[in-house]
């Protein structure tokens, strides 16, 4: 692909200075150059432009509003530019893996497992941070993305990742003070909690089990899905148990199944690798062995027992 016109980049480097100091002068000294030097750069650069970028006066020079919106420009890809050159160079030095994952996958699945990671790769460093939103593949702050499909476009590459299940879990607490619900269509009796990122999950289980869905109007709704676990520890109502995220607290007791019915999750986690990131030997180390491990899982994965302390999953 051919480059767009660009103007001279050395004269927008004697520019950058000189709207930085507001005098060729001082710009002239920090580039180690005569300010004759970079008024004529600059002039190049108008004459490119094909507008002035500053006023000149007999003591000195000041941008003008075509400088100052250019300058904006300017300094923002020098930012970029000068950001990616610092990452290059760390590199080459520490491999550096940026990593972007939903909040629920970040903190019950992936982080217990990290440790292992790092353990037979100590040379990677590691950015990890949290993302709801959808996938972007022009952003340049990520190598390896972990998102629900729904947040995947259908022109991204992607590969699946984990296949989950969806079962009603709720505290001993709870059943002790109301009793075991013997079908599926008992909980609509039952306080629910739900991730409001997730409206349709309820709607979904009690559809495969031929109930018409319950009215979640009534029941408590939680930006994160952390927060629904924790409800439903805590006893505030029922919660839908994605079988890889909650394996810890069905091995502790904390929450318990209420039928051995567990229903396919309506869609998988996918997995994302920037595509300038593919071949770098960290990411393709990291996908190999995330891939493997949600294999695992998946494999492990098996209809929930309501019997509290019962392992019903392949725990990290």
């Amino acid at each position: 692909m051919a480059l767009p016109d660009l103007p001279p980049l050395d004269a927008l480097r004697f520019f950058e200075a000189a709207a930085r100091y507001g005098s060729f002068a001082a710009a002239a000294r920090e580039l180690g150059v005569t300010p004759a030097s970079v008024s004529y750069r600059v002039k190049s650069l108008e004459r490119h432009l094909g507008t002035t970028l500053f006023s000149r006066f007999a003591h000195g020079v000041r941008l003008n509003p075509e400088g100052q919106a250019y300058l904006q420009v300017v300094q923002r890809i020098f930012a970029d530019l000068g950001h990616e050159t610092a990452l290059h160079r760390a590199r080459r030095r520490t491999p550096l893996l940026k990593l972007v994952s939903i909040e629920v996958v970040a903190e019950k699945w992936l982080m217990p497992q990290l440790a292992d990671f790092k353990a037979v790769h100590p040379e990677v460093s590691i950015v990890f941070d949290v993302d709801h939103d959808e996938v972007d593949p022009d952003r340049r702050d990520f190598d390896v993305w972990i998102a629900f499909a729904d947040q995947v476009p259908d022109t991204i590459h992607s590969e699946r990742l984990l296949e989950e299940t969806l079962f009603p879990v709720c505290s001993p607490r709870l059943i002790a003070a109301r009793g075991r619900p013997r079908v599926p269509g008992d909980l609509h009796g039952w306080p629910l909690v739900y991730d409001l990122h997730w409206t349709r999950d309820w709607s979904h289980w009690f559809a495969h089990h031929g109930v018409s869905s319950a009215d979640l109007s009534k029941a408590s709704g939680f930006r994160l899905y952390t927060m629904v676990v924790q409800a439903a520890v805590d006893g505030i109502g029922v919660a839908l148990g994605h079988s890889s995220m909650i394996a810890r607290e069905l091995e502790q007791g904390t929450l318990v199944t209420l039928f051995d019915s567990p229903v396919a999750a309506p869609a998988p986690y996918l997995l994302v690798v920037a595509p300038a990131a593919r071949l770098r030997p960290e990411v393709v180390a990291f996908r190999d062995w995330i891939l493997r491990r949600a294999s695992s899982n998946n494999l492990d994965s098996c209809t929930p027992s309501a019997t509290p302390g019962k392992r019903p999953f392949a725990l990290p």
